[in-house]
């Protein structure tokens, strides 16, 4: 009963905030208590119903670069250490099925057999891949929490300083945008390098 209770409450939650999506947008836009933008930006990492590069870009905007990357980036390993809680101790074997249909992850589930640590950085990197699902599959396959939240904190880090650079310094300093985006391609490029030769290396 406790396990439909809590699937009920986040549908309910994914509900209401997509019918308020674009006031949510209109009050992340103002100005408010640290704590207040901190908890936000952690229920939105929870229930995401706008894109998150979004959320950074506009708190990056609002603070600035740093403080803005700073907030999501705490923001965002919070909430993955929140769903590996919850799919650890309710969800273990109903995700398993769920994440099964989510082709994309197909890669990264061989490869987390192999290095644990190094392969949820990666998936933290690469853009075409569910954070979400990440997050499930984590829980779901028991992976040891410690440094599955390590490589989820070191993963984010170049994607969320991108995205909060780019909302706070795109329209002031457009070249140093662009080189901001070359390094995070050639980031991504060598993560893509990296997991492409991990299977070979196994055999």
């Amino acid at each position: 009963m406790r396990k439909w209770l809590t699937v009920v409450l986040y549908v309910s939650c994914i509900i209401l905030a997509f019918i308020y999506r674009y006031e949510l947008l209109a009050w992340l836009r103002e100005d408010h208590p640290l704590y207040l933008s901190m908890l936000a930006a952690t229920v939105l990492a929870l229930f995401p119903v706008l894109p998150y590069k979004l959320i950074i870009g506009l708190f990056g905007y609002a603070y600035g670069s740093f403080a803005g990357a700073l907030i999501c980036w705490s923001a965002t390993t919070i909430a993955a250490a929140l769903v590996y809680g919850v799919v650890t101790s309710m969800f273990r074997s109903k995700s398993m099925a769920y994440l099964s249909s989510i082709s994309a992850l197909d890669r990264f589930v061989s490869a987390v057999q192999q290095r644990p640590f190094a392969s949820v950085v990666i998936a933290r990197l690469a853009p075409f891949i569910p954070q979400m699902a990440v997050n499930i599959y984590a829980g779901a396959a028991g992976l040891p929490f410690w440094s599955y939240l390590g490589a989820t904190a070191l993963g984010k880090i170049p994607g969320i300083a991108l995205y909060a650079f780019l909302g706070g310094q795109m329209f002031q300093h457009p070249r140093s945008a662009a080189v901001a985006i070359i390094v995070y391609i050639a980031v991504l490029a060598v993560a893509g390098l990296s997991m492409r030769r991990r299977p070979s290396a196994g055999r």
